[in-house]
């Protein structure tokens, strides 16, 4: 990464910091203003785990516990339960356990005790686990949306769409059912109707980076999209994924030079993270710059190596550089590590017709069509790999399904490669 792309993302990470420390200047007020108000102090910390400040919502919720424990026995129950969510939020399942148990142990606090386990159990994605804590933990908001959650990962649609939905009724103010019914739908083919609770999610809660984030992560790559992603960042400064799928959009979008400032800021945020050398690998080989590429798709492989958004980086710049024996043999591991995303047959086939292998480009494509019936660019590729094949009458038909199929497709250019066929 040039100087300038750094102190382009450096600059880039202190804006967005700076109007997050003013939200928490407020809420700080507010906590110094009303010592004996447990709602302040549950806000701050709230405030500061949503900026990723773990270690400050940490000491905030332990002072608030500190200051209520014995005396208001409902406040103590909730403190520990936010204590719990950060603890969470930074992955210490042992510690969140810990706290849910303290919460449990208050004065009526058995039934959120039981919510606050089933949470940690959803940390680890335990949801049997899960399941058996919610039997007693009554119909509450929070009861209700760790069902769904917990119903969701054992794919059963109907029933954890039932308790997302009890939970809107409990509170139509919440997002956070809103939030995970979209992620769900969206997760498993229902973008459409995804999207909608996504959106619906942001209109209730507009600060919420995860909110934010899915959405920008489900949109098609758009203006609407890089601008619920930056509005993630802007909330969480160090909230790395949404970074990276920034990244992601912009460079679909051909923005180049904020593309690389995004991914620079995901990189800087924490280098160990493969995502983060992918992407900045990404930018550089749309750069034109396949060495540096290379060496940030083995950075990433060297962090884990069954990466397979690394893989595929390696596989497509051995393409870029001519190698289509190597190439090929990367797109082929990177397929085996990761057998539910078609992009990686869609690139295999247009390396492959670039490299005049057009045998395997058809192979490639045909599995792509055939695995990802829905998928548009998969019905692309195998048009091309048709056309350069000199099959015009066999590229015309998979141009015209990829028109009403799902996924990224440029309709104008399609239209424009069926007209250009004899």
């Amino acid at each position: 990464m040039s100087k300038v792309g750094l102190a382009l993302a450096l600059a880039l990470l202190a804006a967005p910091a700076a109007a997050q420390e003013s939200a928490l200047a407020s809420a700080r007020a507010t906590a110094r203003a009303n010592p004996n108000d447990p709602n302040a102090s549950i806000a701050l910390g709230r405030a500061l785990r949503r900026a990723g400040r773990d270690a400050e919502s940490i000491a905030e919720l332990r002072r608030g516990a500190a200051t209520f424990a014995g005396r208001q026995p409902a406040a103590a129950i909730k403190l520990h339960y936010e204590l719990a969510r950060t603890y969470i939020a930074k992955r210490d399942f042992s510690q969140a356990t810990v706290e849910c148990r303290v919460a449990a142990a208050q004065t009526g606090g058995a039934a959120e005790g039981h919510a606050c386990a089933a949470e940690a159990d959803l940390l680890w994605k335990r949801a049997t686990d899960a399941v058996t804590e919610l039997q007693n933990a009554g119909r509450t908001y929070d009861a209700k949306v760790a069902e769904g959650r917990a119903l969701a990962l054992q794919l059963k649609d109907a029933q954890a769409e039932a308790a997302f939905r009890d939970a809107m009724t409990i509170d139509p103010a919440g997002a956070e059912p809103h939030l995970h019914l979209g992620s769900f739908w969206a997760s498993t083919g229902k973008v459409d109707q995804g999207v909608a609770e996504l959106k619906r999610a942001v209109e209730l809660d507009g600060t919420n980076p995860d909110a934010l984030y899915e959405l920008g992560r489900w949109l098609p790559a758009g203006q609407d999209a890089v601008g619920a992603l930056e509005k993630a960042t802007r909330e969480r400064p160090s909230f790395l994924d949404a970074w990276v799928k920034l990244a992601e959009v912009d460079l679909a979008l051909g923005k180049s030079a904020e593309a690389a400032t995004a991914a620079a800021a995901a990189l800087r945020i924490n280098a160990q993270d493969a995502s983060a050398h992918v992407i900045v690998g990404r930018v550089a080989l749309e750069g034109g710059k396949p060495d540096d590429a290379l060496r940030e798709a083995r950075a990433a492989l060297g962090v884990l190596a069954t990466s397979a958004p690394a893989k595929l980086l390696l596989a497509d710049t051995y393409a870029k550089k001519g190698d289509i024996d190597l190439a090929l043999e990367q797109y082929q591991a990177a397929y085996g590590l990761d057998r539910q995303n078609p992009d990686i047959l869609v690139h295999a086939t247009q390396a492959c017709i670039k490299a005049g292998r057009l045998t395997s480009a058809r192979a490639y494509a045909t599995t792509a069509t055939r695995d990802f019936a829905t998928f548009g660019p998969a019905w692309v590729a195998l048009g091309d790999a048709l056309a350069a094949d000199g099959d015009s009458s066999g590229a015309r038909t998979a141009y015209t399904k990829a028109l009403s199929a799902r996924g990224p497709v440029d309709a104008t250019a399609v239209r424009a490669k069926i007209a250009a066929l004899h």
